[in-house]
């Protein structure tokens, strides 16, 4: 019934750290022994023994079972002994003392093996609580994750050592702060709406966000944090948060939708992107009631620059473009590469034709301006096609094919023109 660990535990319990002294439970056995059969009904008062070895297996551990039941044994045994031979006397009949004795014995016995167990179950479960403690501690010390407490304020009250490398503060720098505290402006209202809901509900129910959180060099780095209302759990009475760093990750996330969203040869929006951004700029003229215009541009003589001078000018031609349409448009507006040398530019809100027309002619000349590479002056024009399309005129596509007939109706007029397509049908209600 031992276990290498329920020793050491008895000794801690002792509080000494020192080994039972063996020697004391055959002294206190004998001499108990010896006044009980001096009243002359030591078989009978026997069974008081079970209370010396069940104190000493309390006071010692599980081990002590054993000996303090080989102590009354021996004790008993000896006393019956000196009882049969007449030295002590007894108010029993000696067969009756010596069947009694045997009996009361073997209920000793029995009762320190059960007492035994009980300890060493006790000490097992002792132990497994100290293993646990100790796991726990090394898993919230060394951990990469931020465990944080709050009370229903949003106070911090408990801050595992892990904010030390994550978040780059002591544990308590940060308690008595208010954690919302740490997030990033615009993410006020995210974290408010987390707290919210976590207030709203139990420990049953997890919540999660990612926010960005401001790291004690003044950075700011994505965390994701998971969190449970234990206000009501007795023994933890708090919010309890989890928060791990997942800048990386976001970074990657980021770079994987910029790639599908751009071209890669010239940083602007791709095709997809540029039509999903004239479509939302249609729908907020419709609800703002404002027009929205769409230039198709595609270069004139860049077939040629290809041809004579390789794609390698011809791509960097093309990356000066981008930057001649990202300096002549707005914020609010998308400069996209369609395919080849065809561009496309959303103006999300114009007041008329005429102005959408003089971007068109800002980018014609543009163009005309930067056509070089390394030095070389290429003859490069661009023919831009305009269409305008007023609340709730047309959609994205239709809108796209009427800049691409106007920029084709251009280009076969002449090189650098600027064409704006007028459909009858749909009229400015203002006009």
């Amino acid at each position: 019934m031992s276990h290498p660990t329920i020793s050491r535990t008895a000794r801690f319990a002792r509080g000494d750290g020192s080994r039972p002294p063996r020697w004391r439970v055959p002294v206190y056995v004998v001499a108990l022994t010896a006044v009980m059969y001096a009243t002359g009904w030591g078989a009978l008062l026997a069974v008081l023994h079970v209370a010396v070895v069940a104190a000493y297996v309390h006071r010692c551990g599980s081990r002590a079972w054993k000996p303090a039941a080989v102590a009354v044994v021996a004790a008993v045994g000896a006393a019956q002994a000196l009882v049969a031979g007449g030295v002590l006397g007894s108010r029993m009949d000696v067969v009756q003392s010596h069947v009694l004795a045997a009996l009361v014995a073997a209920v000793v016995v029995a009762a320190a093996r059960t007492l035994g167990g009980f300890a060493e179950a006790r000490e097992l479960a002792e132990e497994a609580a100290r293993r646990g403690a100790e796991r726990f501690r090394a898993l919230v010390r060394d951990g990469s994750e931020v465990i944080t407490m709050c009370d229903a304020t949003g106070d911090v009250t408990w801050v595992s050592p892990a904010a030390r490398p994550v978040l780059g503060y002591k544990p308590e720098e940060l308690r008595g702060r208010v954690l919302r505290g740490l997030f990033h402006p615009e993410d006020e209202a995210a974290s408010a709406e987390l707290f919210a809901r976590l207030l709203a509900s139990d420990s049953t129910v997890e919540h999660s966000a990612e926010l960005r959180v401001r790291h004690a060099n003044g950075s700011w780095n994505w965390h994701e944090i998971v969190a449970r209302n234990m206000l009501a759990h007795p023994s933890v009475q708090a919010i309890v948060s989890h928060q791990r760093d997942i800048t990386d990750r976001r970074a990657a996330q980021d770079r994987i939708a910029y790639a599908a969203s751009h071209d890669a040869l010239t940083g602007l929006a791709n095709g997809p992107t540029l039509e999903r951004d004239l479509a939302r700029a249609l729908a907020q003229g419709t609800r703002y009631q404002h027009p929205v215009a769409m230039l198709l541009c595609d270069l004139d003589g860049f077939r040629a620059v290809n041809d004579t001078y390789g794609h390698d000018v011809g791509d960097r031609l093309l990356q000066t473009i981008s930057g001649v349409l990202k300096r002549t448009t707005r914020e609010t507006d998308t400069a996209g590469r369609l395919r080849g040398d065809e561009f496309g530019v959303v103006l999300t809100h114009v007041r008329s034709a005429d102005e959408a027309m003089g971007v068109a002619r800002r980018i014609i000349e543009g163009v005309a301006a930067s056509a070089s590479v390394a030095g070389l002056r290429l003859e490069v024009g661009c023919s831009v096609g305009v269409a305008l399309a007023y609340p709730g005129g047309t959609d994205a596509r239709t809108l796209m094919r009427h800049a691409d007939r106007a920029m084709h109706r251009g280009k076969n007029a002449g090189r650098d023109t600027a064409t704006l397509y007028v459909q009858d049908e749909i009229g400015a209600p203002w006009a």
